[in-house]
């Protein structure tokens, strides 16, 4: 058998995609977040705090690192050397009934799991990094790119690990994690924060916020990527995912998508044994963004950290008038002056949605599994 290690990360974007810092959740929202600790050896590595979009981008590394940590669970039937392993990495909302179901699962087919814990380490991020307001865990600051640090943070660890053969390491990932999962890929990115000659092997995103086109983000590694989404998800467009696809394709990588009917957000598992819940508050994920670095413009403020901006941002500010800039910019400022760090521009709220979906498929899931459970053994148990 050939091992190697694969990369999981979960659902619960929840509010990740905001254009303003205002959540409400529903009776049948998520449970309150609490540390996960699950069975198996908790490791802790080096990572780095939270970052913004816009430091993220330009590859600005702050001067201090923080520990976070994982836990690393063999199944019974796992060999003492060189076994398959899965580092799972969640989503905004932390550790929830959805990465436990994929923990069994992978441990059913005789591979380990390293289920990373991104969010407790930094549940303080707020005072720790002089935000003066954030929503919970800073995800509309970061918008799930701290994902791909902690995954190359984990690569290092495993590839050390007496069990875990170092030269065969992939990702599957869901919702905010799966943004990490899927950017990852992307040399640019790799070259910022991966280390030198430290690839993945495999790459199944999870429904991943496909909604922003990055610079260079189809220069990725030769990683075989299998992406799963559901054609009712409200949290991002799912035709920016098959675009996406399609460009990488035209590269000539092994990249593929499968669309699920009648599917929405997080529908592998029930959690907390809730088939459905909604999430109520204002959400930008329908819209699409772009890597901007003609931002910021002379109406916004010199310390503003925005470097995303809706496509068509530029033809918009040419064109528009005095009153339609000041309505705008006016808005923008008075958000920064309260104190809230966004990195993203919107000009046209004609895609936010203020009710959102996550809801268990048995039939999605079935199917998902089955696919899932195919990709790694003919990419990593072979």
């Amino acid at each position: 058998m050939k091992a190697r290690i694969v990369i999981l990360a979960s659902v619960f974007l929840l509010v990740f995609n905001l254009a303003i810092p205002t959540t409400v959740l529903s009776e049948n929202g998520p449970p309150k977040p609490k540390e996960w600790k699950g069975k198996g050896e908790k490791i802790e590595f080096q990572s780095l705090p939270t970052l913004t979009i816009r430091d993220f981008l330009l590859g600005k590394k702050p001067n201090r690192e923080i520990t976070i940590w994982g836990t690393l669970s063999f199944p019974a039937n796992a060999a003492e050397k060189k076994v398959p392993a899965v580092v799972i990495l969640h989503g905004m909302g932390g550790i929830s009934d959805i990465e436990e179901h994929w923990i069994e699962v992978i441990n059913s087919m005789g591979i380990a799991t390293f289920m990373v814990d991104s969010n407790w380490a930094r549940r303080k991020c707020k005072k720790d990094n002089k935000f003066k307001k954030a929503i919970p865990w800073c995800a509309a600051v970061n918008r799930g790119m701290n994902r791909v640090i902690d995954a190359y943070g984990a690569l290092k660890l495993l590839s050390s690990h007496p069990r875990i053969d170092p030269k065969n390491i992939g990702c599957i990932g869901m919702s905010l994690g799966a943004r990490g999962c899927l950017y990852l890929n992307v040399k640019r990115f790799q070259k910022m924060w991966g280390t030198p000659g430290m690839d993945f092997a495999a790459s199944v995103p999870m429904y991943p916020p496909c909604n922003v086109m990055f610079k260079d983000d189809d220069e990725i590694t030769d990683t075989p990527i299998r992406i799963h989404v559901g054609d009712l998800d409200t949290y991002f467009p799912v035709d920016s995912c098959v675009n996406y696809v399609a460009r990488l394709k035209a590269k000539g990588k092994d990249v593929d998508i499968k669309v699920y009917p009648d599917t929405h957000h997080g529908f592998e598992a029930t959690i907390s044994g809730k088939k459905s819940m909604k999430i109520k508050g204002h959400n930008d994920g329908r819209c699409y963004y772009e890597e901007n670095h003609s931002l910021p413009v002379a109406e916004m403020a010199p310390d503003d950290v925005a470097i995303l901006s809706q496509v068509g941002f530029n033809e918009w500010y040419q064109s528009a008038s005095d009153k339609d800039k000041k309505k705008i910019f006016k808005r923008l400022k008075m958000r920064h002056k309260m104190g809230w760090r966004l990195p993203q521009f919107q000009h046209d709220k004609s895609c936010v949605s203020k009710s959102q979906t996550i809801k268990y498929n048995k039939v999605a899931s079935e199917e998902n599994e089955k696919l899932v459970r195919e990709f790694f053994t003919n990419t990593l148990i072979k």
